[in-house]
């Protein structure tokens, strides 16, 4: 959700050479949450980009899913492509996203990071301030 670290997974995912994953997912929600005028615009979008034969930026989903998926874009809904969003979904859950954790680009990011003040633990746990002031038996 947090748009800096997205941009920062992005150039990781770059670095990797899969950030056609995160552009799909990203394609994928503007589908689900987008105008429904636009939903055959943007399936046809998606599939051309990602799932097309020799698209430019295809994303490797397994054959069951791209068989479901091809049926579905038929008629084409607002989720039509969940089943093709999660199976890239889970990819990046478990491999590119852990990796991107343990990289220089994460560290740097959470070096720059902004903390807010009460989230900061105090030096001396004692001097906290009281949450709920109650009377005295």
């Amino acid at each position: 959700t947090d748009p800096l670290g997205r941009a920062q997974l992005l150039e990781f995912l770059k670095k990797e050479f899969s950030a056609e994953n995160l552009s799909f997912w990203e394609a994928c929600e503007e589908l689900r949450y987008g105008e429904q005028s636009r939903i055959a615009d943007i399936v046809e979008s998606i599939y051309q980009q990602f799932l097309a034969p020799g698209a430019t930026r295809w994303v490797n989903i397994d054959s069951k899913t791209m068989e479901r998926t091809l049926e579905g874009i038929k008629t084409p809904h607002r989720y039509v492509m969940d089943d093709a969003q999660m199976h890239i979904y889970m990819l990046m859950k478990k491999d590119s996203y852990p990796r991107f954790l343990k990289s220089e680009l994460y560290r740097n990011l959470l070096a720059e990071a902004v903390i807010p003040p009460e989230t900061k633990k105090r030096v001396f746990p004692f001097m906290r301030k009281q949450r709920h002031s109650s009377p005295s038996p």
